[in-house]
């Protein structure tokens, strides 16, 4: 029965074209994708394989560097690595304390189950991160509701209809919405927030800034920083997995909120500890980072030149655009495969990851893209969307 019901649902999928696939397994598909120029990963700096940092960690291998951590943080895990890693993370983020976790699903997972509690009230941008989602699910919270994406007036509106019902009232938020590019207006939202929330012990405001570090701020600090806002966001996501170039994440929050976690977050208990190999790759990417400013400037150049190229207007904003471009297409599949064989890595992405009838490609603008890559590239939409591209 099991096995019916499981092969009816992938087929299903099939049918609707949104099946998913490691591509890699085949080895002509896999041998196309390599050849062709990254317009896909979300290596916004272009610093995944730095030399800088790869001789930095190859070094502490060669001095007797573990592989392994061989056990949960709370046992056998932990190191003196683990520990400095936190405490240059608090400090060069401006935060209170900071947490390690294996990844941004695990963590936010571990902060929206764990943080609230029974008779809370969860406020989130209707596009936050399915990892927010899960944990809001397993969540204590008696009340869940979700505002229009970015919309302050909204929030308003859901506020005063929650707060009074509510005992703590949490804010849920992205710095930069991964499938649509657009910014947080985080000053905004908080005037709202503030408004109607104006008991500082009532609120816990939570940042995930997945796409924003690296991306803003100064030495890449994220959006919170260069916002001047870390005073008044309460908790901050950062990943290293993006624009960092390695993997793993961290809670930069408050003592108190990181010794809560520590004790009830099942996703960080329970999880053999980041390799000390990882931790020395978080660290020799964040050196990357404060020495070759260079990096960030050239990113919001690139990508502001790709806006020119495809036409697209620049909303005024207190920071530049993200790099994240969406194209929205029905054929979304369809031009991404075309794009890939005139040799651009862009992916099509289609429900259930975005809504039903917003298919798109995702463009993401890397440091080291050049101007002669943009210019083709987005020639090459201008052309599909023309109907002049060869299908």
């Amino acid at each position: 029965m099991l096995s019916k019901q499981l092969t009816a649902a992938l087929q299903a999928r099939e049918s609707k074209g949104t099946r998913r696939r490691l591509l890699l397994k085949d080895a002509e598909i896999a041998r196309r994708l390599k050849q062709c120029i990254d317009f896909s990963s979300n290596d916004y700096l272009s610093i995944s394989d730095a030399k800088q940092a790869r001789e930095a960690v190859a070094k502490k291998l060669m001095q007797g560097l573990a592989l392994g951590s061989t056990g949960s943080r709370l046992l056998d895990g932990d190191s003196d690595a683990h520990t400095a890693l936190e405490e240059r993370l608090a400090r060069e983020f401006d935060a209170e304390a900071a947490l390690l976790f294996n990844s941004g699903f695990d963590a936010n997972v571990s902060l929206l189950t764990t943080l609230p509690q029974s008779g809370d009230a969860i406020i989130y941008d209707e596009l936050v991160h399915a990892s927010m989602h899960d944990g809001m699910r397993s969540s204590r919270a008696k009340i869940r509701h979700a505002f229009k994406h970015n919309d302050p007036m909204n929030l308003g509106m859901i506020l005063s209809e929650i707060v009074p019902k509510s005992q703590n009232v949490f804010l849920a938020l992205e710095s930069v919405y991964s499938m649509d590019g657009t910014v947080c207006r985080l000053n905004e939202l908080l005037d709202v927030f503030f408004q109607y929330v104006p008991d500082p012990e009532r609120r816990c405001i939570l940042v995930d800034e997945a796409h924003g570090i690296g991306v803003y701020g100064e030495k890449g600090t994220g959006l919170v920083a260069a916002l001047n806002a870390c005073d008044t966001v309460d908790i901050r996501l950062l990943t290293f997995g993006k624009a960092l170039g390695s993997s793993g994440a961290a809670v930069l929050c408050s003592q108190l909120q990181r010794e809560y976690l520590l004790n009830y977050a099942r996703p960080l208990i329970y999880s053999t500890a980041l390799s000390p190999v990882v931790v020395a790759s978080i660290d020799a990417m964040l050196d990357v980072l404060r020495e070759d400013t260079q990096r960030q400037a050239m990113l919001h150049a690139r990508t502001r030149y790709m806006y020119d190229a495809l036409n697209r207007g620049i909303t005024p904003s207190l920071v530049p655009p993200s790099p994240i471009l969406p194209v929205r297409s029905q054929q979304a599949k369809a031009l991404a495969a075309h794009l890939q064989t005139q040799g651009f890595l862009v992916r099509g992405v289609t429900y259930p990851t975005v809504p039903v009838g917003e298919d798109r490609i995702r463009i993401c603008i890397h440091a080291n893209n050049t101007e002669a890559q943009i210019s083709a590239l987005a020639a090459e939409i201008l052309r599909w969307e023309n109907g002049k591209a060869l299908l």
